[in-house]
């Protein structure tokens, strides 16, 4: 579960922070199509952080699963402690009523009544050693999940400063494609007027 879990995460952390690697060559001069290469980009990118929050969403109620379980589960164990604090109480007045009235100590033990107590104390010590492997798991994985979710939000923030940057990218292409456009008709128009001034001196 914690392996998928980490998978699905990884592999929406690439796609977040995988870069299109613009090559100024192959894009049309026009500061439109510029600004639509890098709007598909963001939007692309504002989709993939906002799975990525809904997957950290997605993890967070799981850990409210697992704490409502642990919760649920500390109250079994307190129960399951006073039922057995009660039966081992019951198990030595039984033994001490047995000895007064004179049975052997052998004979304690075999002894009906207190062998069905000694046999629920046994059963108590069982099921109290499962539920506390349960809670060790729970509390263990609990904290393991609140890790990666501090990991995760500060990765958000990551992403969002990424998304930052093509946008300052974006503003940047867009003032150098329309610079590049305006030194082309700046060169066109001097380069008619050498040529016009060359055919006036010929």
């Amino acid at each position: 579960m914690v392996n998928s879990i980490t998978r699905y995460f990884k592999g929406i952390w690439y796609a977040v922070i995988g870069r299109a690697h613009l090559q100024t060559d192959k894009l049309s001069e026009n500061p439109t199509v510029v600004r639509g290469v890098y709007e598909d980009i963001i939007r692309a990118k504002q989709g993939n952080i906002q799975r990525y929050k809904e997957a950290i969403g997605q993890l967070m109620a799981l850990v409210e699963q697992k704490k409502n379980s642990l919760k649920r589960l500390t109250n079994d164990i307190v129960e399951l402690e006073n039922r057995k604090a009660d039966v081992t109480q019951k198990m030595g007045t039984i033994a001490a009523e047995l000895r007064e009235a004179g049975t052997p100590e052998e004979e304690v033990a075999q002894h009906p009544e207190y062998a069905r107590y000694v046999f629920a104390n046994d059963d108590f010590d069982y099921t109290l050693k499962k539920k506390n492997v349960r809670v060790t798991k729970l509390e263990r994985d609990i904290k393991r999940a609140q890790a990666d979710i501090e990991h995760h939000k500060r990765q958000i923030i990551s992403l969002h400063h990424d998304l930052d940057e093509i946008k300052t990218e974006q503003s940047e292409a867009i003032e150098d494609t329309i610079a590049a456009r305006d030194q082309e008709e700046i060169d066109n128009i001097l380069s008619d007027i050498s040529k016009d001034d060359t055919s006036e001196d010929e």
